[in-house]
């Protein structure tokens, strides 16, 4: 209960000496917090919860109905109880109030004719004052040595042992699975302590934050959630009643689950800081811009294994509910489903796959399973999709390097079956550069001889297009695919006749005819320069 003292200790005073309770004896550990006085009839306007009211039953002598109404009206009202001096206004305290007081538990109270009113308030407030001081350096003892605890860097065991020092009951602390995280002496006897989180309900629940009464077989222990906003961390668990629990009590188990909160923060940050530099180490390495020397000594801090022949794998969320990813930068959204990517590439992608999230991507630095790392990206994309419904994920394989210093040119690799994936496949697949065909050909030669030669080969027909608004190269595309005129009309949905036009057109634009077998190879590899996106 909050502040006050029980009903019992006011019967001890000196000024309260010759009061004696004649009902509602069973209602004594009621806690007093004021003290008021009856000088109306209609007090109930005037009286509050937890008050010791004081009356001589002037207001109500000549009213025995009201008299009698009295003690249901105030225990209605939350009142500590009654204090009745009858010798001076009436003969004697009526029996129906003594039988409503017994019946509710409410103490009733008669005062000797020689009490005082006055003495009687003094003692009663200095009493509840006093206590109150008491109950404020307990407190203020409580609250330093969990500052202690903060400051000098202790850990949930140093804040159990305080609590239950402090509540004079065992303690267990759990992490949000319900695993015991620490524990003092007789807290094994709380029982199945992992029930304890799921029935505290979500943290966004109403009433979820304060402690609960949980029952235990035939006893009632106190849970405490650990939690900041809406996520929690875990429980505390005290082998004791939370109405056992004194204010001073009170606090101390708020404080205490304050402090283990801080120390999850905390924990975190630091973590968080951890991983973060691991991030721009691991970007350093597969983009070239580490040497040897300092790649070992950061492996031993990370316990990266670069023994084994690695490949670098890149994942890129292209869609979530139906809205490009992008859309979603700098959002909740979109750093909790990085998060979730995250997590499914260390499920699927074996144990010592080295997992770092990126400002869009996922990426990892994998051993191949023996089924081959097309397995790998099929189930990691599986789990992915399991825990994101509605995303879609485009997966780029590098192939594996023996020495980790060259997991840059895995990392290119896998950027570039990443894009070239995306451009000939769309979004949604996985791809493997040592797939690619082709492309894998065009995107190892230099960029600049590249696009001379597309150029030299497509430079007049891409300026026709531009200047006349046509699309020829796009029927030169289908035609030089399908090699089949009939074939390549359907797809361009035009007449035969027309296809065999625009191919007269072309020829004369190109200076040469497309049957021709390098010709036409040089055209097709030009149009698929021209299509080949730039990692």
């Amino acid at each position: 209960m909050i502040g006050g003292v029980p009903l019992r200790e006011v019967l001890a005073l000196e000024s309260m000496t010759g009061a004696r309770v004649v009902g509602g004896a069973s209602g004594l550990d009621r806690r007093v917090r004021h003290v008021n006085v009856m000088e109306v009839p209609d007090i109930l306007r005037w009286v509050n919860a937890d008050e010791l009211l004081l009356t001589t039953a002037y207001p109500l002598r000549d009213d025995p109905a009201a008299l009698e109404a009295l003690v249901p009206d105030l225990a209605a009202k939350g009142l500590a109880g009654l204090a009745l001096k009858p010798a001076r206004y009436i003969e004697a305290i009526p029996a129906g109030m003594v039988e409503a007081a017994d019946r509710l538990s409410f103490p009733l109270v008669e005062l000797p004719p020689e009490s005082s009113f006055n003495e009687i308030i003094n003692s009663v407030l200095t009493i509840i004052l006093n206590a109150q001081a008491v109950r404020l350096q307990r407190t203020a003892e409580i609250h330093e040595r969990f500052t202690a605890i903060v400051l000098g860097g202790g850990g949930l065991r140093q804040i159990a042992e305080a609590l239950a020092d402090a509540i004079g009951a065992p303690v267990a602390i759990l992490d949000g699975q319900g695993a015991v995280q620490a524990s003092t002496n007789g807290a094994e006897a709380i029982g199945r302590l992992e029930s304890m989180i799921s029935q505290l309900g979500p943290p966004g629940d109403a009433g979820t934050g304060g402690p609960t009464r949980l029952h235990v077989g035939d006893r009632s222990i106190t849970v405490k959630p650990i939690q900041v906003s809406q996520e929690r961390f875990g429980a505390i668990v005290a082998l004791i009643d939370v109405d056992e629990l004194a204010e001073d009590q009170l606090d101390a188990l708020e404080y205490a689950a304050t402090v283990a909160a801080l120390r999850h923060v905390q924990a975190r940050a630091v973590a968080e800081a951890d991983r973060r530099f691991e991030a721009v180490c691991l970007e350093e390495l597969v983009t070239g811009h580490v040497d040897r020397a300092v790649l070992m000594e950061r492996a031993v801090s990370f316990k990266w294994d670069l023994s084994v022949p690695r490949a670098v794998i890149l994942i890129q969320l292209d869609e979530l509910g139906g809205r490009p990813f992008a859309q979603l930068a700098g959002s909740a959204e979109e750093s909790a489903a990085r998060h979730r990517v995250a997590d499914a590439a260390r499920l699927t992608l074996g144990a010592r796959a080295i997992v770092w999230e990126r400002s869009a991507e996922v990426a990892a630095l994998v051993v191949p399973f023996a089924a081959g790392l097309a397995e790998m990206g099929e189930r990691f994309v599986a789990e992915a999709r399991r825990a994101l419904p509605e995303s879609t994920l485009s997966v780029g394989i590098g192939r594996p390097v023996d020495d980790p210093v060259r997991l840059a040119e895995s990392y290119t690799e896998a950027r570039r079956a990443l894009s070239i994936g995306r451009w000939s496949r769309g979004a949604g697949n996985v791809l493997l550069f040592a797939d690619l065909g082709v492309d894998r050909l065009l995107v190892g030669l230099k960029e600049a001889e590249l696009s001379d030669f597309a150029t030299q080969l497509l430079g007049p027909l891409l300026d026709y297009d531009a200047r006349h608004r046509t699309d020829l190269t796009r029927t030169l595309e289908v035609y030089l695919e399908t090699r089949n005129g009939a074939l390549a009309a359907r797809r361009l949905f035009v007449h035969y006749n027309t296809l065999k036009n625009r191919l007269r057109l072309i020829e004369e634009i190109l200076g040469r005819p497309l049957d021709d077998a390098d010709r036409s190879l040089g055209l097709a590899l030009a149009l698929r320069i021209h299509r080949l996106p730039r990692a």
